[in-house]
């Protein structure tokens, strides 16, 4: 049975869960009554979440894969991250693929040129001048106001580098809780990559950062020499199935 979570405590089992820690982190900011962040229940150990478009799903081992299934299509989500293999068993194309690397957090020594939570439209531009394949920047508005939101409230923390007077880098936290932390974007200008900025950046990030587990998401082929160079290693796989093209 799928129940409407009422209460923010009911998530905290999935607190140390990297794709969990979303969810935990969304309602510690916004709450678990506003419509455009909702979160549900499924048999005990399922844990169901949606966060403006895009569902996240931490399947138990008590999940009714039938009844997720046909509870999915009504939540009008476009995108559905869960854990690998997940995709397969509600019948949905997996768009999407890669690895959650995760690494203990040493701290280390605080970068003095960086600046901290910089400005979310400095930021905006540089993720645009970093897409991808596999990454898109999301839509301005709905980024300035959740981050601004989320910092505001302590579920967000970024971290930037400054060249010649640009913000040449920058590394972004959008989801912790107390124990684990996500690093869930990082972006250097093009003309300045293969200076070590990237690493410095996420470096100052993490210094600021008590959890003592931090975790990147990583799409298949993308960025492991940089993050094993960070200390993080292949822990579970992901994915992101489709929910517009069943």
């Amino acid at each position: 049975m799928i129940e409407k979570i009422k209460d923010e405590r009911q998530l905290v089992p999935w607190q140390e869960d990297p794709i969990g820690c979303r969810l935990c982190s969304a309602a510690s900011a916004y709450g678990v009554e506003e419509l455009f962040a909702q979160f549900w229940l499924q048999n005990e150990d399922t844990l169901l979440g949606k966060i403006d478009d895009a569902l996240v799903l931490c399947p138990g081992s008590h999940a009714d894969w039938e009844e997720l299934a046909g509870f999915l299509p009504f939540l009008g989500a476009g995108v559905l991250l869960c854990p690998g293999g997940t995709a397969a068993r509600l019948s949905l194309p997996a768009a999407r693929k890669g690895w959650v690397m995760t690494c203990q957090n040493t701290g280390g020594a605080e970068t003095p040129s960086a600046e901290w939570n910089p400005s979310l439209r400095e930021m905006y531009a540089l993720l645009a001048q970093c897409e991808t394949e596999t990454f898109q920047a999301p839509e301005f508005e709905a980024f300035y106001l959740d981050m601004s939101h989320r910092t505001r409230h302590g579920a967000a923390v970024s971290a930037g580098l400054r060249l010649e007077g640009r913000l040449a880098a920058a590394a972004i936290c959008a989801a912790k809780t107390e124990g684990l932390a996500v690093i869930s974007g990082v972006a250097v200008l093009p003309e300045f990559r293969r200076q070590g900025l990237g690493r410095a950046v996420v470096q100052a990030l993490t210094a600021k950062l008590p959890q003592p587990v931090l975790c990147v998401f990583r799409a298949e082929g993308e960025n492991r020499r940089f993050y094993e160079g960070l200390g993080f290693q292949d822990k579970h796989p992901f994915e992101e199935a489709s929910l517009t093209g069943r």
